[in-house]
């Protein structure tokens, strides 16, 4: 990969903390070897609902990605397992004043089939999805129904719960194609940062194939993993996020993906570096949110490609929930402000182990105080002030002190 002269100096003013942040975030992605499993999932997915004894031969028009996995910000859901959400929609041929539960009821068909069958005891049937489970990612598919004479793909989606007959049965306005390019158009990814970030990707997996002989060889056509800081700091809050809910707050609702995502977007290109990116992004999540808790309500928030589409309309249930996260969020955001300022490593190690996990986490400061102890061998390090050494390429060199700068992709690829 070639860098031009002003690539590399951007690159080698990244701080230690930004380039810990980044191979954390290349940790907790879907690898290319990973992302090339899913879409063998998704492929294997989209000819079985279609086989001719399904119910729904001959009714799915179109079959494509949503969520972090048409965005490139999809992360491992646990810090003990590598498991993957993947979403898709199936929109499918049916009339748009359906009942609610045919469509879902179709789809967990299609996917069960009889007894027997290769998918039948991996399903789960959800409110508004069917669930396949796979031993490393489970695929989440969603029926819909497109709503002709609106934007593209705008559709309804449904919303049934036949255990629960006082559950009322719902036809929902959703878009998440469109919201999917009004994200990737609001987030570009930065020449410098993206070309970095791109190279430890295919560098980590190269290294993870090499390690397992058994392994499934990295594709010739692989993803791009060219992302922006906004990308990168997405899937570091979404991992956050993970983490905490699992650990405190396990039996709630989690603030959604795209919730999460929406405010990414909208907040994107306010700083020029990837610890800066992440900390402005959770404080405007948090100002969004208390602005609304000042005027006693919970949080709105609508698909900017679909008005009708919100974004908000099962988190959150109440102000207490809305609170519950403003104060996870603020926890954060203190810890993240520690970091910056700078702190001894083993201390910088211990906080960011504890925000996304201890495996991710180790691994990225043993590979910053590796490339330490290899560029002071060979004498290639670039010394910049108050950041100790950060040799050619942004490989971060190990201080006693790690102290920060001062402040200043869908799928089918």
């Amino acid at each position: 990969m070639n860098y031009t002269d002003r690539m590399l100096r951007e690159i080698a003013s990244f701080s230690p903390l930004d380039v810990m942040l980044a191979d954390i975030a290349v940790r907790i992605q879907l690898s290319p070897t990973d992302y090339q499993r899913a879409v063998d999932h998704y492929n294997t997915i989209h000819n079985w609902i279609e086989r001719e004894d399904s119910p729904l031969f001959g009714l799915v028009e179109e079959f494509y990605g949503q969520g972090g996995f048409a965005i490139g910000a999809t992360v491992a859901r646990h810090g003990t397992d590598d498991e993957f959400d993947i979403d898709v929609m199936a929109q499918l041929s049916l009339p748009v004043d359906v009942d609610p539960e045919t469509p879902l009821a179709l789809m967990d068909d299609a996917i069960r089939a009889k007894p027997g069958s290769r998918y039948h005891d991996k399903a789960d049937r959800k409110t508004r999805c069917s669930t396949v489970y796979y031993t490393d990612m489970h695929l989440d598919v969603t029926p819909a129904v497109r709503l002709i004479g609106t934007n593209e793909k705008t559709s309804f989606i449904f919303h049934s719960k036949p255990e629960d007959p006082a559950e009322p049965k719902m036809s929902l306005f959703a878009n998440p194609f469109g919201f999917a390019e009004w994200f990737l158009e609001m987030t570009p990814p930065e020449e410098a940062f993206a070309a970095f970030f791109e190279k430890r990707s295919l560098d980590y997996d190269r290294m993870v194939f090499m390690a397992k002989a058994d392994a499934t060889p990295v594709p010739e056509q692989m993803p791009a993993y060219r992302k922006s800081r906004a990308v990168i700091a997405l899937q570091l809050i979404k991992r956050w996020r993970n983490l905490a809910f699992d650990r405190r707050h396990k039996k709630l609702r989690q603030p959604p993906s795209v919730l999460l995502s929406y405010y990414v977007a909208r907040n994107t290109n306010r700083a020029t570096t990837l610890a800066d990116e992440l900390i402005f992004q959770v404080e405007a999540m948090i100002a969004a949110l208390v602005s609304a808790e000042q005027r006693r309500e919970t949080i709105r928030e609508f698909n900017p490609r679909c008005p009708d589409d919100e974004l908000t309309d099962r988190w959150p249930c109440d102000l207490h929930e809305q609170r519950l996260f403003i104060d996870e969020l603020s926890a954060f955001a203190i810890q993240l402000e520690r970091l910056r300022a700078g702190l001894p490593l083993a201390e910088m190690q211990r906080i960011l182990e504890d925000l996304f996990g201890e495996r991710p986490a180790r691994d990225a400061v043993r590979k910053y105080m590796d490339q330490h102890v290899s560029d002071n061998q060979i004498g290639k390090g670039l010394h910049v002030p108050r950041t100790g050494i950060i040799p050619a390429l942004g490989s971060a060199a190990a201080p006693a002190i790690a102290k920060a700068m001062p402040k200043s992709t869908p799928f089918g690829d």
